[in-house]
């Protein structure tokens, strides 16, 4: 509670725990009730379902479907008709205009790689078995050098030391956690960032001057006109 009354001004804290003479205040809960528009709305909407439950199916008159066949307008009518122009056109052709051809069929020849191919299948299947000869298969295995040997004996005498290690020689140490100090640089650098923040929050706006901004369009000269025009000349 000290810490509290340090932090908080006094007089606050005097204002909270005085004594104050409260009244009994009773809290009664209000339904609003709807406009005029949102009663006429609902009285609308009960009236169109009344009339739809009571609607009487007996007014109907009966009426006939009567399926009419659309005609077709005029690009699908000179479509049609230009159609029918080239089949005739076709028929009346006179077959004996026409001139006789003869087909001829010609064999593509096989590039330089399908021959080397084929001439490949052709000698394997040529070859001559008999002109081989018999052997023998024998498996040899490599024997390790001395470099070799001699690691795999460490590997092993290393293993063996581990699977073999007496724990009760280990002492107990304590593991301290340090934090590093940042070094004299980086506290300057960081001291003159906050002086520099706390500066533009100080900063008073009022010793700000009011001055007035002017657009000047300079024109040129006449010496530049001058080389302007001989340029584009």
């Amino acid at each position: 509670m000290a810490t509290t009354e340090q932090k908080v001004d006094p007089s606050l804290l005097g204002a909270i725990k005085g004594d104050h003479k409260l009244k009994h205040v009773d809290t009664s809960e209000k339904n609003p009730l709807p406009s005029m528009e949102d009663v006429n709305q609902e009285k609308h909407h009960q009236q169109v379902l009344d009339g739809v439950n009571n609607f009487d199916k007996s007014s109907f008159h009966h009426t006939e479907t009567k399926e009419r066949s659309i005609l077709p307008d005029t690009s699908i009518l000179a479509e049609e008709k230009k159609r029918e122009t080239h089949l005739q056109d076709i028929n009346k052709f006179p077959r004996s205009e026409l001139k006789r051809t003869i087909s001829q069929e010609k064999n593509v020849l096989p590039d330089v790689q399908t021959l080397a191919q084929e001439k490949t299948i052709q000698n394997i299947n040529q070859f001559d078995k008999t002109g081989l000869k018999k052997a023998e298969t024998v498996e040899k295995k490599v024997l390790p050098n001395s470099d070799d040997i001699g690691q795999e004996k460490k590997e092993t005498e290393l293993r063996k030391s581990i699977g073999e290690f007496d724990k009760e020689n280990l002492k107990h140490t304590t593991v301290q956690e340090k934090n590093p100090l940042p070094p004299k640089d980086t506290i300057d650098l960081e001291k003159k960032q906050m002086e520099f923040e706390n500066s533009i929050q100080s900063f008073q706006r009022a010793s700000l001057k009011k001055t007035n901004v002017q657009e000047k369009s300079c024109l040129p000269s006449k010496e530049d006109i001058e080389a302007e025009k001989s340029g584009k000349a």
